[in-house]
């Protein structure tokens, strides 16, 4: 599975990197130390998702994601409810099993998209 995108790349990684610490945080119960970085990759998928559309996100494109992401051709099923969800609980275990699939999901997406193109 090739993704031609270097910062979707990056993020992938991360995010399987650093996952496992959030899901041993919740299984600890711990769901102040889960919170931070469930906020950070919460952005940092909003970054996967419009560069996965060809889209250089910004700050502002970030804060604003509920009213841009309904301008991207591509997004994974649910993607606006189930982020919501994760953005208004983020120190919930539910919040990282749904950014868990949403990662999943566009990771797959994303390199059906891009082999399209070529």
């Amino acid at each position: 599975m090739e993704l031609k995108n270097e910062l979707l790349v990056e993020i992938f990684n991360e995010w399987k990197e650093k996952s496992p610490s959030i899901a041993a945080s919740f299984k600890e119960r711990n769901r102040k130390q889960a919170k931070e970085p469930m906020v950070y990759f919460f952005r940092r998928f909003l970054q996967a998702l419009f560069n996965g559309n060809e889209i250089m996100a910004d700050e502002k494109d970030l804060f604003n994601w509920k009213e841009k992401i309904k301008e991207l051709p591509h997004l994974p099923v649910n993607a606006a409810e189930r982020l919501s969800f994760i953005e208004e609980q983020p120190d919930h275990y539910q919040s990282f099993i749904q950014l868990s699939e949403l990662f999943l999901e566009w990771k797959k997406k994303s390199v059906i998209y891009s082999r399209r193109k070529t």
